[in-house]
């Protein structure tokens, strides 16, 4: 501990303090935490301890350790993000109404599609295609979701089986088998039993989204605009292969 202090006695431009009102709450929080009244030696420890902290924390500034940790510069963004904007006020209904019909095109039911299928877990004979389109029950492999799958929205069967697949439900006739065609999961003998238009959500329906979005905008926009003050102190250089 005599060290640090004199460190700090060497040093007259950046002198680290500790107050006795940090003193206090350090101590008070040591106590919360352990149950029992801090001794003296708890107390040089935390004084100890404050004092480390804080030159370990100037020296890391110093060698710009922040500059190369993304987690450490993604903390300094946000919490620069945050000082930029302050608190976002809570926007009113009307706002929020607002906010929703001019976006309108945002908050719509995906496309989706309803269809059968018999699942492998190894390529299948070509022959079982046959059998389905006669009507024979084919048992298959186990599938964690079933052999109906009604209604999946196109995003969902994309990142289940693959765009592919997807691509292959969206071009097949209803009602006929197909198949086998292979997913990232296996291989399918699929009949696509029918589909949904794309449809809009009520404002009701959508409300905590455009809540969400109306939220995002205004932080975008603040930022936008504390940024554009710089415009005379950045050159912002954008190389391009």
């Amino acid at each position: 501990m005599f060290s640090l202090y004199a460190y700090l006695d060497q040093s007259n431009i950046n002198p680290v303090e500790l107050s006795d009102k940090n003193r206090q709450l350090f101590t008070e929080q040591f106590e919360l935490l352990t149950g029992r009244q801090a001794t003296q030696a708890d107390i040089a420890k935390i004084e100890n301890d404050y004092i480390q902290e804080e030159i370990l924390f100037r020296e890391a500034l110093e060698a710009g350790i922040h500059l190369g940790n993304p987690e450490i510069r993604g903390t300094l963004v946000q919490e620069m993000r945050y000082q930029v904007t302050g608190v976002i006020n809570e926007p009113t209904e009307e706002q929020l109404v607002q906010y929703y019909l001019q976006h309108i095109q945002r908050y719509v039911i995906e496309p989706a599609i309803s269809f059968q299928h018999v699942f492998f877990n190894q390529p299948p004979e070509k022959s079982v295609l046959i059998q389905l389109v006669n009507g024979e029950r084919i048992t298959g492999d186990e599938f964690w979701r079933g052999r109906v799958l009604p209604n999946y929205g196109i995003s969902m069967i994309r990142g289940m089986f693959g765009k592919p697949f997807l691509e292959r439900l969206q071009t097949a006739p209803f009602n006929n088998w197909f198949g086998p065609q292979q997913s990232m999961l296996g291989w399918h003998f699929v009949k696509v039993i029918g589909t949904q238009s794309a449809s809009p959500l009520t404002f009701e329906e959508a409300k905590m989204q455009v809540q969400n979005d109306y939220t995002v905008d205004a932080i975008e926009t603040s930022v936008d605009e504390y940024i554009g003050q710089f415009d005379n102190k950045y050159q912002i250089i954008r190389h391009v292969n």
